[in-house]
């Protein structure tokens, strides 16, 4: 930043000091009759007045203080603890409060900023007094003319009031300078909201029953546009954003995610169903825009009659504008009667820059891939603007992220390489900054690096309790892990904050499901439609299950109401044509290949997953044909297993040998994990295709330590409480590669009762070729291909 003044927060008037004068204010100090000359002006302490020729400024006591600390210490840097703890001894603010006061002050000095002539910033540090200093002894003088006292902070005409009794201007208790920030009650919260509201917020605010801290659910609404010919809605919803992004870190109240509260755009719409969102209070605002300045009018709301309990205007410059969010969101934790923020909790970023965050920021809450690609580059742009603005890093990584998850054709390494610097970045300049602490932990979550990912979620929650994002990136993680009792828990908190959330309703269900908690998963996800009747996820949802449970009709019918909704979804195409494989529909399953192979963006294994249906229809002459029109060679490693696994099918063992040869280094010595949750959920596993090629070339020192290492995986994952019919068949894969034909068909049979119906490839998988000519698999065949046939009867008959 340029200049540091980048946070705003309303002064309090001379009625909230602890004196009338700098001089009173400071006893012990010995301006007592003296002046100062700084520069081209004399400064009188005495009178709380400013002189240069004709010119005279009478200046509110607290400005005079900060002047003379200043004056006091020429040429030196004074940081802004020092200035907190001097000038704002025993009361309550934020940088904010000396930024907004050496602004106003250089003002009245004439002085620039970028040219300091009287005061010059010391980035991120404080100020420096560099005008020529000097004490000087007044000459006596004749009584002065009267002065017009300074006039108190106007109010909008709808809040005017009557004058202020006497006992609202005592002094405030002197509290200790290590506790001032925490600090906020009696006489120095009057002196806050004097600052901003007048009389009349106060008494209401004296006039509120508070609840017990712990018992408070906040909902920030989105601010309304104020502003000339409305152009600044977006700004202000991005301000009411960052409002609830700073409550988030109070460790007593819950606030509720903007996915919720942005659904109701005043707090007699919210009224109907705060009893059902279990919220109490509302919060909303008005924000005023001029060239120079802003203007945000807060009110607070009984959330369950929407009556109006206080009202609060924060006054601020155009600079200010990245302070903004703190100081609303403490000036309604002080309407609450509950104890403030540290000023250290939010960084101050050029308005500028943080303008281009909150525009970045609306772009990347669309939900999808085009919006998260703007919000990059408006994060880069605010990066670029201002460099240590450590939020607008995180921004930028989380765009990678996302973009990766989309499943738009970014790799798992060229997303962490992208992401990664950014979060470092971002941790160095703000080491506690709780989106990037989350952030750090989705990065590892992806990579498999779970106990890690689970340290930095911690963290982060740690320091922001109330934050649904974080609580819901903490689920995803843990379910990603194996642990999906843990990942609902997180769910459950983070739709206490966003019950209006269908996303976290649709992992709920995921979580749900992996437990085998149907019901609990089914409940989920129609909750998730009701929320978004336009969104696939919660109609995917049903087809999850479906699968799930052996249900394969049932799970048709999912997938094809999703892709009703949204046929652009590749990965949703080729689950349902396997699963018209599994129910014996080979002509259904090439059309959904073929959607999967327009859409994919790794247009090799779509290729190589389309060739499944020739061997389901037992078509060699077909197999063969597709085989020969797919390269030897891809930059898909798993496409490249997959197709030297088809390779054995035709009895080509050499060439699949060579196939996989390619790229056996790299499957190695990559960190990136060949699997994960949700594909062996599915039934692949990639470890265990790759023992399979080599068990079938009778290379079994070669297979043995890739089907130990999934053993691991496979056993950790059914301890850890996944209940999937996919286990059993891994498990098979397992014990019959090593001999045990006894234990294998054990594991299929418990996969069949679970819900296992892939019959057709159990004929044709190579791990389990030893099993093949045991009645107990011929049986067992015989039953899913039973089970199927009466599925594909019900489907038929329903479409």
């Amino acid at each position: 930043m340029a200049d540091s003044e980048s946070m705003s927060e309303q002064e309090e008037p001379a009625g909230g000091q602890a004196g009338g004068s700098a001089a009173a204010a400071e006893s012990g100090a010995g301006l007592v009759g003296s002046c100062w000359q700084i520069g081209d002006w004399l400064a009188d302490p005495t009178l709380d007045e400013l002189r240069c020729g004709d010119q005279v400024h009478k200046l509110e006591p607290r400005k005079m203080l900060l002047l003379m600390a200043l004056a006091r210490r020429p040429q030196q840097l004074v940081t802004l603890d020092q200035l907190l703890d001097e000038v704002w001894a025993g009361v309550v603010v934020t940088p904010s409060s000396v930024y907004q006061s050496i602004s106003q002050l250089r003002s009245l000095l004439g002085d620039d900023a970028s040219q300091p002539r009287y005061i010059a910033t010391v980035p991120r540090k404080g100020y420096r007094m560099v005008a020529a200093v000097s004490e000087v002894t007044p000459e006596p003088a004749a009584a002065p003319a009267q002065q017009v006292q300074p006039m108190p902070p106007s109010l909008p005409e709808s809040m005017s009031v009557a004058p202020v009794p006497a006992v609202a201007s005592a002094a405030a208790p002197a509290v200790p300078a290590p506790r001032r920030r925490l600090l906020l009650g009696g006489s120095v919260a009057a002196a806050a909201l004097l600052g901003s509201g007048g009389w009349w917020a106060w008494q209401r605010v004296m006039g509120m029953a508070h609840m017990p801290a712990a018992d408070i659910t906040l909902a920030v609404l989105p601010f309304a546009d104020a502003s000339a010919k409305a152009l600044e809605q977006s700004l202000a919803d991005g301000l009411a954003e960052s409002v609830i992004g700073v409550l988030s870190r109070h460790q007593q109240i819950r606030v509720t995610a903007r996915a919720t509260s942005f659904q109701f755009r005043n707090p007699q719409a919210l009224a109907p169903q705060a009893g059902q969102l279990a919220i109490s209070h509302v919060l909303s605002g008005e924000l005023q825009r001029w060239q120079q300045s802003l203007q945000l009018k807060l009110s607070l709301h009984r959330a369950a009659d929407s009556e109006l309990l206080w009202r609060h205007v924060l006054d601020a410059p155009a600079a200010a504008l990245s302070g903004l969010a703190f100081s609303a969101a403490n000036a309604a934790l002080q309407a609450l009667g509950t104890t403030p923020l540290p000023a250290s909790v939010l960084p101050m970023p050029a308005a500028d820059a943080y303008e281009l965050y909150l525009q970045g920021l609306q772009h990347q809450r669309g939900g999808d891939i085009e919006g998260i690609l703007k919000a990059r580059d408006y994060f880069q742009r605010a990066i670029d603007t201002d460099p240590g603005f450590a939020l607008a890093y995180v921004g930028q990584a989380v765009s990678w992220i996302g973009e990766f998850n989309y499943g738009k054709g970014l790799s798992l390494r060229a997303m962490d390489a992208r992401a990664q610097p950014l979060i470092d970045r971002a941790l160095q300049l703000d080491p506690e900054l709780p989106l990037a602490l989350g952030a750090q932990g989705s990065l590892l979550s992806q990579r498999g690096q779970d106990d890690e990912a689970r340290r930095w979620h911690e963290r982060a929650l740690a320091m922001a309790p109330s934050d649904a994002t974080l609580l819901f990136w903490a689920g995803a993680a843990e379910n990603s892990a194996g642990w999906p009792a843990r990942a609902l828990g997180y769910f459950s908190k983070a739709a206490q904050l966003s019950p209006l959330s269908p996303q976290i309703q649709h992992l709920t269900g995921v979580a749900a499901t992996n437990t085998g908690r149907y019901e609990t998963a089914e409940a989920a996800y129609r909750r998730a439609i009701s929320l978004a009747p336009k969104h696939p996820n919660g109609q995917w949802g049903f087809g999850i299950i479906g699968f799930a449970r052996g249900r394969l009709d049932e799970a048709v019918q999912g997938y094809r109401k999703a892709l009703l909704i949204n046929s652009n979804r590749p990965w949703l195409w080729e689950q349902l044509a396997w699963i018209y494989l599994d129910l014996g529909l080979v002509d259904d399953a090439g059309k959904a290949f073929a959607q999967f192979q327009a859409q994919s963006p790794q247009p090799a294994w779509a290729r190589v997953s389309a060739v499944r249906q020739w061997v389901r229809a037992e078509d060699r002459m077909a197999l063969t044909k597709a085989l020969a029109a797919l390269p030897e060679q891809s930059a898909e490693r798993d496409a490249v297993i997959d197709l030297a696994l088809l390779r054995l099918l035709l009895g080509q063992q050499d060439v699949a040998l060579k196939t996989l040869g390619s790229v056996i280094g790299l499957v190695l010595a990559d960190p990136v994990p060949l699997y994960n949750e949700w594909e062996t959920f599915l039934g692949q596993h990639v470890w265990l295709d790759v023992a399979a090629i080599y068990y079938a070339a009778d290379l079994r020192d070669k297979a043995e330590p890739f089907i130990e290492q999934a053993s691991s995986y496979v056993e950790r994952y059914a301890k850890q409480g996944n209940v999937w019919h996919a286990i059993g068949y891994h498990r098979a894969r397992i014990a019959a590669m090593r001999g045990q034909p006894e234990a294998a068909l054990t594991a299929l049979e418990d996969a069949y009762r679970l819900g296992w119906r892939r019959g057709w490839w159990l004929t044709q998988d190579p791990a389990l070729q030893s099993l093949r000519e045991l009645p107990r698999f011929k049986t067992l065949l015989a039953r899913i291909e039973a089970s199927n046939q009466v599925q594909r009867q019900t489907l038929m008959s329903t479409t």
